[in-house]
């Protein structure tokens, strides 16, 4: 901006001020910021109740000590004072925690339930209020922690709930991983533990592969960690597949075979998508004994698959029924 610019720009400015519609509105604005500042010391002098969340911490934790089930994260706190010092509360508790010191409730077990009376927390609490301020109520107004010191055990991880697909898919697996986890806890527990259980979590209507993070179903007086599992739910679209398989005799005699009339048959069944190129003919066996031909009155055979594949459903043959003679041949 040139001179020109500016001296314009301050006449400007000079002009708008020297109207007295302006001045008016100065005045009026002056006025009403000045009411404002009155009316909120004013407020901010008047006396008030408010909820408050102050931060726990449990303080001087022996090094090789587990708190295996630990303090609330904060304290729900009711307080009555003026509301220029509830406000302060609101900034200074951001940075000061209530504070249990561990050495204090420590007995020196291998093991405790440590259990902090409302007159406890109260009194810790007061430490950082001011005189002229007024505890309502606390929630929770009993605190209580569990340590151990060293005790653990590796327990098995097992899903707890139901997966359902959609039509046309199905469960190809189901795992957690990690399929066990580190637990602290009383030897007593320990030893009677051994599976840790998600919180019960339904999986429906999956249609691919599904990844969840699902959290460990825990029991007071232990720590699990990790606290949370990776469920994979692999899931695997179903298709049709057809194989020639032969009909093959077992245990005849030296001398004579069977002749099957037509000698294969057409196997076919629904298999997933990812297994649909390992499946062949070799995985199926259409067997027949002599001892199951040499009395038969006639020479129609009904066949029957001796062996199914693990994973494959709705398994049909074609033709059902064969003839059949047994032929001596010369050895």
């Amino acid at each position: 901006m040139d001179s020109i610019q500016l001296h314009r720009f301050l006449d400007n400015v000079r002009a708008f001020f020297l109207r007295k519609v302006s001045r008016e509105v100065l005045v009026f604005l002056v006025f009403l910021f000045l009411s404002a500042g009155f009316w909120l010391l004013q407020t901010l002098n008047e006396t008030y109740e408010m909820e408050l969340k102050v931060p726990l911490r449990l303080s001087n934790v022996p090094e090789g000590t587990v708190v295996t089930t630990d303090l609330p994260e904060y304290l729900q706190v009711q307080l009555r004072d003026r509301g220029i010092q509830l406000w302060r509360y609101e900034w200074d508790f951001a940075d000061n925690p209530v504070e249990i010191d561990f050495s204090a409730n420590d007995k020196g077990a291998n093991f405790a339930h440590v259990v902090l009376p409302h007159a406890e927390v109260q009194k810790q609490l007061l430490t950082l209020l001011q005189s002229t301020t007024r505890i309502i109520s606390i929630r929770p107004d009993t605190l209580e922690y569990y340590y151990t010191r060293g005790a653990k055990k590796r327990v098995a991880v097992e899903f707890r709930g139901h997966v359902e697909t959609s039509p046309l898919y199905y469960l190809a697996s189901l795992k957690c991983e990690p399929d066990s986890v580190t637990v602290w806890g009383e030897e007593k527990m320990l030893d009677s533990l051994t599976v840790l259980t998600s919180v019960p979590t339904n999986l429906l209507d999956l249609g691919e592969t599904t990844v969840r993070q699902i959290p460990l179903a825990g029991m007071k007086g232990l720590k699990i960690e990790p606290d949370v599992v990776t469920l994979t739910a692999v899931v695997d679209v179903y298709t049709q597949k057809q194989v020639e398989v032969p009909i093959v005799g077992i245990n005849f005699p030296g001398g004579h075979v069977l002749r099957t009339f037509p000698s294969t048959a057409t196997v076919s069944f629904r298999v997933g998508a990812m297994n649909y190129k390992k499946m062949n003919a070799d995985d199926f066996a259409l067997t027949v004994t002599y001892e199951e031909l040499v009395d038969h009155a006639d020479s129609i055979l009904h066949l029957q698959l001796r062996t199914v594949p693990e994973g494959v459903s709705q398994v049909r043959i074609q033709p059902e029924v064969v003839q059949f003679m047994i032929e001596q041949t010369e050895e």
